[in-house]
């Protein structure tokens, strides 16, 4: 089963940051703003970004995190976006 994950980091080194950036994008989220990831996981997808944080980030001076979002339902509160950008991957359209 999928759920609706927000990804946010904030990390001082690029080549982590960068490398954090290719990694998400990789598992299928869409990078909404510069740090900031949307898209659907698996239960399992969610225990690896987890690691990922674990191996990009410095406990010292890096923050990150992952939320569940339902943004594809509520978009009451957003300014700039509408519901096509929070459709499921694997959404269809008639035509």
């Amino acid at each position: 089963m999928y759920a609706q994950v927000l990804v946010s980091y904030d990390i001082s080194d690029t080549k982590n940051r960068n490398k954090l950036f290719e990694d998400l994008k990789d598992l299928g989220l869409r990078p909404i703003q510069k740090s900031v990831f949307w898209g659907y996981l698996l239960v399992h997808e969610k225990r690896i970004i987890k690691k990922l944080f674990r191996h990009y980030c410095d406990k010292d001076c890096d923050r990150a995190f992952i939320i569940n979002a339902t943004l594809d339902k509520d978009m009451s509160d957003s300014f700039g976006y509408d519901s096509e950008d929070f459709k499921h991957p694997n959404s269809f359209k008639i035509i």
